[in-house]
């Protein structure tokens, strides 16, 4: 036997062997046609959905701001009887602190001269006279109709004495009228807090919307020269609202504040209202998506 006779031989029984173990391998890699049509037959994954929130699930329903001017009623904190003909003072007792101390023939340091002169001046009064008010409030709307409001308002006006003047007490002493003894132009009133208010829609009437609400904070009344006057107050507010056109709003509100001045003359404190009238424009921020409030305000009837 030759070579290559002996190379044929060898190729053949390498093919011989080989063979299978390539038609095996061949038949792995290919997949059934039942495997492969199941496979093609599966649907693509679905992408996951985004949550859609009611209007129930928004904590904060949507913002207001609004600023407002109008007038400070201002109010009387000292309210002193007139004396009796026979009433007698001690020494220093129907002092009245002036609001002023720099000119010496109309003051005795702190105190007025005049009130020194029980005989003439009696009766003393202390009150701020009314004058402009302006503020702003930023609402949060908690719900609906109901809204927190942040709020603060500045205020000034005149503070002055006035006192009932006798010219003749032996002769005359019916004969009497008040005169204004001191005054203090550059009184302000700064005032901030919280109030919690409620649109009464079911109260509607023509389109404008009543307002009842009441709120807290602190005060301070300050003059010229003498020290700051603070304190805390309770309020209670009513307002009258129009929406002009969409999220815009016009209206008024009265605002009564009542709180405890500390009047040095007597000792403690005199409970004192102020009242503040205003008109103002609101511009509604609506932080839920329209189509959400569209079917809340479907739901609601509207």
């Amino acid at each position: 036997m030759n070579f290559r006779n002996f190379l044929s031989m060898i190729l053949a029984l390498g093919l011989l062997l080989t063979g299978p173990v390539l038609m095996a391998q061949e038949q792995t890699e290919e997949p059934p046609a039942e495997t492969a049509a199941t496979e093609a037959e599966q649907p693509a994954s679905t992408p996951i959905q985004e949550e859609i929130l009611a209007y129930e699930d928004y904590t904060v329903k949507g913002y207001t701001i609004t600023v407002f001017g109008g007038s400070f009623s201002g109010a009387k904190y000292l309210e002193n009887m007139d004396l009796a003909p026979r009433t007698i003072l001690e020494q220093g007792a129907g002092d009245i602190l002036g609001f002023l101390t720099q000119d010496p023939s109309y003051y005795d340091g702190d105190v007025l001269l005049v009130s020194k002169d029980a005989e003439h001046y009696t009766g003393a009064h202390k009150e701020v006279k009314s004058g402009p008010a302006y503020g702003a409030r930023i609402g949060i709307y908690i719900s609906s109709d109901f809204h927190l409001d942040i709020l603060g308002t500045y205020a000034s006006g005149e503070a002055v004495t006035t006192m009932r003047y006798t010219e003749d007490p032996l002769n005359a002493p019916n004969k009497s009228e008040r005169v204004v003894v001191d005054s203090d132009s550059g009184y302000k009133m700064y005032k901030g807090g919280l109030a919690l208010m409620y649109d009464a829609k079911p109260a509607t009437f023509f389109g404008i919307v009543p307002r009842l609400g009441f709120g807290l904070g602190g005060l301070i009344n300050r003059y010229s020269e003498l020290p700051d006057v603070t304190g805390l107050y309770l309020e209670g507010n009513f307002g009258l609202n129009y929406e002009l056109f969409n999220n815009f709003q016009i209206g008024g509100q009265v605002d009564l504040t009542n709180f405890a001045y500390d009047v040095q003359e007597l000792g403690y404190s005199n409970m004192v209202n102020f009242v503040t009238y205003s008109l103002g424009m609101t511009v509604f921020l609506d932080t839920v998506p329209p189509q959400v409030r569209a079917s809340h305000l479907a739901d609601q009837g509207h």
